[in-house]
């Protein structure tokens, strides 16, 4: 099933939070193993959630956590634009950074018109001349 995700509330604590719908676009939500993603289950994930994930390790854990014991209250991260948001944070003891996981929503209309995708829906359906078009899309 393919489901939207949508941005929610964040807790006061994000330390090793996660969207409260996560576990329902993920793959290896019943999953025993302690592993990684493989690379069709990464690209499952964003499916099933309708969204494109970025990865941000570019805060370092001493700035959010200095007494080290698991607690996060009052950090709160800044989506990298707009139509982001956070849908997991965590540490690693592999890296002295929090992880950040921020979700874009898939095809909206701002992508839609950015991609192309607006100019190739009119050449398709009316095959208008380009100036019609750009007028078009300068006045939606």
């Amino acid at each position: 099933m393919i489901k939207q995700l949508m941005p929610v509330e964040l807790p006061e604590d994000l330390c090793w939070w996660f969207h409260p719908d996560f576990c329902e676009i993920d793959p290896l939500a019943k999953c025993d193993e302690e592993r990684g993603y493989t690379a069709e289950e990464w690209n499952l994930l964003q499916a099933n959630g309708n969204i494109d994930i970025s990865i941000d390790t570019s805060i370092d854990l001493e700035i959010i956590d200095p007494n080290a014991n698991g607690e996060w209250t009052g950090f709160k991260p800044v989506s990298p634009t707009p139509e982001h948001f956070l849908i997991a944070s965590f540490d690693s003891e592999h890296l002295d950074s929090a992880i950040l996981w921020w979700a874009k929503p898939r095809n909206t209309i701002n992508s839609f018109i950015n991609d192309s995708g607006f100019d190739q829906a009119f050449k398709d359906v009316f095959d208008l001349p380009d100036s019609v078009k750009q007028s078009l899309k300068e006045v939606s």
